[in-house]
């Protein structure tokens, strides 16, 4: 065989080599695209951002190695990026120093508007080598970043790897504003089903209220009547015991329709006008010591932990003593053996998480007593509901706790655990006053 056949064949065997080698590497870049296609569809709508930067994650870590990766997100209110997440945990302090001097550079406003990712050098991470950044954006906004800290040499990271990461920061993108959205929509549709609640229990209260307005005067004209009666046949001292027996039925009967019609009234625009600047601890102490002979008697120790110099309450004391006396009643009833309330108070925000810059107080009212069924949970508030027998209840305590709290701009709210115990929670909007 000649020289210069050997020389053809052996060019030719290279130009094979090398079209193999690229249709591999054309399979290979199919595969990962693929790959990355599919990172949506892994991700369910019920998904929280934690588990989606789980998948993320992993994804970066398949295209390029990692030495530390942080995810930032914007707040929708302060538009600041907060970090959320950061692999490993214990760099996530350092991520955030990065972030912070590639903000003071200017570095990171330039990639933020450019929404593309950019390979740049480290301010602070000195013994790494390259930093990358993505943004998180879409086309209405942009929700975040992700820092990428690699040892790979700036040099060594090809074209091909910004475009995957590209392709993979926008479908996260996509996903996580979805995400989001739902979330959104979720807290609307549960603010405006409890505010729903709300009305639905004041219009409740109101018709109470209105129909008490209307009838009590046509009560209690014929109730006083017949009390009197009563008193009058009781003076006739022919009568026998068993009669006396029955008249003082009778009164006391009498007496009770009476004091549900005074109850009932206090839905008819008949709290006390009265109010005041007062402090709540000081208002609980009195109630306590009220109520303490009866508990001492029942075996009922009461803990308290109140917070001291909070903002004072505008309000009538007289009103929200009854509020707090109805439930400390309550919590003993749960408690017939015996038991531990547990009294406090806070500052707090009406979802019970404590804010340094809240306007709410926070009275809670704690036993370790029945509980309450989860079926009777959203009814105990309304009127003449009671789990009591009805010589030891009405079941107007709650409602009448609920109007005093809502006159006063709060709200009023329970847990419970039945054979547990139930957390009263009262919130009052603090007058900002100080002791």
């Amino acid at each position: 065989m000649s020289e210069i056949v050997k020389k053809e064949l052996e060019e030719c065997r290279k130009q094979v080599a090398f079209l193999e080698k690229g249709h591999q590497d054309i399979l290979e870049l199919i595969d990962r695209m693929e790959r990355l296609i599919r990172f949506q569809d892994k991700i369910d709508i019920t998904f929280n951002i934690n588990q989606i930067w789980t998948l993320f994650l992993n994804d970066i870590k398949n295209l390029i190695d990692v030495d530390a990766c942080a995810l930032f997100l914007v707040d929708e209110e302060t538009h600041d990026f907060i970090l959320e997440e950061a692999a490993p945990e214990d760099r996530g302090a350092a991520c955030r120093k990065e972030v912070d001097s590639q903000i003071e550079c200017g570095m990171f406003a330039w990639v933020i508007q450019r929404r593309k990712p950019a390979v740049i050098p480290p301010q602070v991470f000195k013994e790494v080598k390259t930093v990358i950044m993505l943004p998180l954006s879409t086309i209405k906004r942009t929700l975040g970043v992700v820092l990428i800290l690699t040892d790979i040499n700036e040099n060594f990271i090809t074209r091909e790897n910004i475009k995957l990461l590209t392709l993979l920061s926008r479908q996260c993108s996509l996903v996580m504003e979805n995400t989001i959205l739902y979330e959104n929509l979720k807290k609307e549709q549960q603010s405006r089903m409890k505010a729903q609640a709300q009305i639905f229990q004041a219009e409740k209260l109101a018709s109470i209220g209105r129909l008490t307005s209307g009838a009590s005067h046509e009560i209690l004209n014929p109730l006083n009547i017949i009390t009197g009666h009563i008193q009058l046949i009781k003076m006739d001292t022919s009568l026998s015991r068993h009669a006396i027996n029955y008249l003082d039925i009778m009164q006391k009967q009498s007496n009770r329709i009476a004091e549900i019609i005074k109850s009932l009234s206090i839905f008819f625009h008949n709290f006390k006008s009265e109010a005041a600047y007062f402090n709540i601890n000081d208002l609980l102490e009195s109630s306590i010591l009220l109520a303490g002979c009866d508990f001492k008697f029942d075996h009922i120790n009461i803990i308290k932990n109140f917070t001291e110099n909070l903002p004072w309450v505008m309000g009538n004391q007289e009103d929200l003593a009854q509020v707090v006396l109805n439930l400390l009643s309550n919590a003993r009833d749960a408690m017939p053996d015996g038991g531990t309330i547990y009294l406090s108070t806070r500052l707090s925000s009406e979802n019970g998480n404590p804010e340094s810059e809240s306007d709410l107080i926070e009275v809670k009212i704690e036993d370790n007593g029945c509980g309450i069924r989860e079926e009777d949970i959203n009814r105990i508030f309304d009127p003449f509901f009671t789990t009591k027998e009805p010589v030891y209840g009405t079941g107007l305590g709650l409602s009448i706790s609920y109007g005093i709290v809502n006159y006063h701009g709060g709200t009023i709210k329970v847990k419970s655990v039945l054979s547990k115990g139930s957390i009263f929670s009262i919130f009052l909007p603090a007058d900002g006053k100080k002791n």
